[in-house]
C-alpha cells in the first residue's frame, strides 16, 4: 500500500512559544551513540556522510510525508495530498501553503521539483535510486507537483516522500552539490540556526518562524558526541542526555531501578529483520530443505538471549516483525521451519544425501560441511552435523564481504519498510543477484524466485490496499516455501528516554514516532520518522 495523503497538520495549535526573558532556553540532549572523530560541519542532506548528522533531514531539513513503522501510518509534512493516476505513472503531490524557508522565501512545489531534478543532474545524490522509476518531475503550480514514472512503482511513494527538500533559489548556485558542506543551512525545518559547533558538540536553534505554531516547544537541540557506550550511561545517569539510542544488556535494573519516575525506554521491532545468509547458488545450500535443516538447528531464544539480551523477538517462519502484524498470514507464520527440532533438520539433511563421515561431519560432494560464520556468537549446528567456526569481524569488513558474497554463513540485515515489500524484494527478487565479486545493495545471498517476481512486479503497479494486502501474503507464502534466507530476530531500536527535564517522548503507548534519533532504516539512509519528537517534546 502507498501513502495516499488527505489533510493538514497544525492548523490549531497555539501561537508560537518563544523563549521567556531571562529564563535560560530549554535545551534538548539527544546522541545516537559512539563515535569516533570529530562531527564536521556540514549538514548537507545529499552527502553520503549526512547519516552521522541525523537533524540533517530529521529536523533541519523536511521530507513532504513520514510514515510511522510502529503505526504503519503516514503523516503528512511538507505536503498536504497526494493521490496515484489509475494507471500508477503519475503521482500527484499537494505542497503544504503558507511554509517559508529560514530565510523569508516562500516554500513551494518548484523547490521539490528542483531538489529532484538535482538529483537525476548529479546521480551522486540520488541515494535511493528514485530516477531508475522516475521519468520526470514537473511544478505544475506553486502548489502542485507530479511524478511521472517509468513504469508503475507505487512502492516508491515512499522514497519520494521522504526525501529531503532543498530551496531551488539557494541551491541553484551550488557548484559540487555532493561536496557542498552547506555550514549555514537555509530550510524549513524546527531547527535550522547553528548556534555552537564544536568537534564534541553542536547546537541547532529553534525556527521562530517555523509553520507548525507554537512548535518546538524547546529553545536549542544538542547533540553531543561520545566515544563509548559508558560515556553515554555515564551522561544518561548525570541527567546530562534526555534521548538516546542505547542497548542496555539489563535495563530495567541498570536504567530503569535509579530513577523509575524519569528513567523510560522503549525497545519496539521496527528495526531490521536479523538473518542468516548463505550463498543460495553454492551446493549444498542450493536445497531449500537443507537451507530449512539449518534454520531448524538454531535455537533462536538463546540467540536473542545471549546476543539481545533477550529483548530481541525470535523471527517467524515470514521474517515479518509482530508491529507488521496487519500484513501477517497466522498460517504461514507458525510453519516449523523456524522453529528447533533437530530431530527433523536431521531427517532433511539425510534426505538431501548429505551422509555423515567419520568425524561425524556430515560431507557435501566430496567436502566436509565446516563453514566460517562471519558474525555473533550464540550457535551451533554440531548436532546435525555441521562444523561452525565463528569469525569476528570488523563493521567494514563484514560489510564489503557481505555485499560481495564472498562468506560461507553470514549475519545480515533484510530491508524494512512501510510495507512487506521492501523486505520480500530484498529476499527474493533475482533482478538484484549480483556475480560473486561484485557489490550488491540487496539480496546478499544470489537467490532468485521467478514466481515472486511476478509478485512483486503486480505489488509495485498496485496502489489499491486490499490488492497489495493479498499479494503480501503470497510474498510470506513463497518466502515459506523457499527458505531463500534464515530468518533469526527482529531488530529492536534502542529508545532510551530521561524525561528529568523534558516530556513528551514517544512509547508504546503513544508510538508517535521513531523511537531512536537516527530513524527507522530505509534504504541507503534511514527514514525520517524521528522528527516528530522534536516537536512533541515539551520542558516540565
Amino acid at each position: 500500500m502507498s501513502p495516499t495523503l488527505r489533510g493538514s497538520r497544525g492548523r490549531d495549535a497555539v501561537a508560537a512559544a518563544a523563549p521567556v526573558p531571562g529564563k535560560p532556553p530549554s535545551v534538548l540532549t539527544a546522541t545516537v551513540g559512539p563515535r569516533q572523530g570529530a562531527w564536521t560541519r556540514s549538514f548537507n542532506p545529499f552527502r553520503s556522510d549526512a547519516e552521522s548528522r541525523w537533524p540533517t533531514w530529521a529536523g533541519i531539513y523536511e521530507p513532504l510525508l513520514i510514515s510511522n513503522r510502529a503505526t504503519g501510518t503516514f503523516t503528512p509534512w511538507l505536503a498536504t495530498a497526494s493521490a496515484w493516476s489509475a494507471d500508477s505513472l503519475t503521482f500527484r503531490v499537494t505542497t503544504r501553503p503558507g511554509v517559508r524557508w529560514s530565510d523569508g522565501q516562500p516554500f513551494t512545489a518548484r523547490d521539490v521539483a528542483f531538489t529532484f531534478d538535482l538529483m537525476r543532474r548529479y546521480p551522486a545524490l540520488d541515494h535511493d535510486a528514485v530516477w531508475l522509476f522516475l521519468a520526470e518531475v514537473t511544478a505544475r503550480d506553486a502548489q502542485t507537483v507530479e511524478f511521472k514514472l517509468k513504469r508503475p512503482y507505487t512502492p516508491g511513494a515512499v522514497y519520494l516522500g521522504e526525501q529531503a527538500i532543498v530551496p531551488e533559489h539557494k541551491w541553484k548556485d551550488v557548484a559540487q552539490p555532493a561536496t557542498f558542506d552547506d555550514p549555514s543551512p537555509v530550510a524549513t525545518g524546527p531547527f535550522v540556526t547553528v548556534k555552537r559547533f564544536e568537534p564534541t558538540v553542536y547546537e541547532l536553534g529553534r525556527n521562530p518562524t517555523y509553520w507548525q505554531p507554537g512548535k518546538p516547544a524547546v529553545d536549542v537541540l544538542r547533540v553531543p558526541l561520545y566515544r563509548s557506550n559508558a560515556e553515554i550511561v555515564k551522561a544518561l545517569l548525570a541527567n546530562e542526555v534526555d534521548w538516546a539510542s542505547l542497548f542496555f544488556p539489563d535495563i530495567e535494573k541498570e536504567w530503569v531501578a535509579p530513577d523509575p519516575a524519569h528513567h523510560q525506554y522503549w525497545y519496539p521491532d521496527t528495526g531490521p529483520t536479523v538473518l542468516l545468509y548463505v550463498d543460495t547458488r553454492r551446493k549444498p545450500f542450493d536445497d531449500r530443505n537443507v537451507r530449512k535443516a539449518l534454520s531448524m538447528a538454531l535455537d533462536r531464544p538463546r540467540i536473542t538471549k545471549d546476543a539481545m539480551g533477550g529483548y530481541a523477538p525470535p523471527a517467524d517462519a515470514t521474517g515479518l516483525a509482530e508491529s507488521q502484524r496487519r500484513w501477517k498470514d497466522a498460517t504461514l507464520a507458525q510453519d516449523p521451519w523456524t522453529r528447533r527440532n533437530v530431530a527433523e533438520a536431521n531427517k532433511l539433511l539425510d534426505a538431501a544425501s548429505l551422509a555423515r563421515g567419520a568425524d561425524g561431519i556430515r560431507v557435501a560432494g566430496t567436502e566436509p560441511m565446516r563453514y566460517t560464520f562471519q558474525t555473533v556468537q550464540g550457535w551451533t549446528d554440531c548436532e546435525v552435523g555441521v562444523a561452525v567456526t565463528v569469525k569476528a569481524l570488523d563493521y567494514n569488513a563484514w560489510d564489503e564481504a557481505l555485499r560481495r558474497g564472498r562468506f560461507d554463513v553470514s549475519m545480515g540485515f533484510g530491508s524494512r519498510g512501510p510495507t512487506p515489500y521492501e523486505f520480500y524484494r530484498g529476499q527474493m527478487d533475482g533482478a538484484l543477484v549480483r556475480p560473486t565479486g561484485e557489490r550488491a545493495e540487496l539480496n546478499f545471498h544470489r537467490f532468485a524466485d521467478p514466481e515472486a517476481e511476478k509478485v512483486l512486479r503486480r505489488f509495485e503497479a498496485t496502489s489499491d490496499a486490499a490488492e497489495t494486502l493479498a499479494l503480501a501474503v503470497e510474498l510470506q507464502r513463497r518466502f515459506v516455501l523457499d527458505a531463500p534466507s534464515i530468518p533469526l530476530f527482529i531488530g529492536p531500536q534502542w529508545g532510551v528516554f530521561n524525561t528529568t527535564r523534558l516530556t513528551g517522548f514517544p512509547s508504546r503507548f503513544r508510538p508517535y514516532a521513531n523511537a531512536v534519533p537516527t530513524g527507522s532504516p530505509r534504504g541507503a539512509f534511514p527514514a525520517p520518522d524521528s522528527l516528530p519528537v522534536l516537536l512533541e517534546v515539551r520542558p516540565r
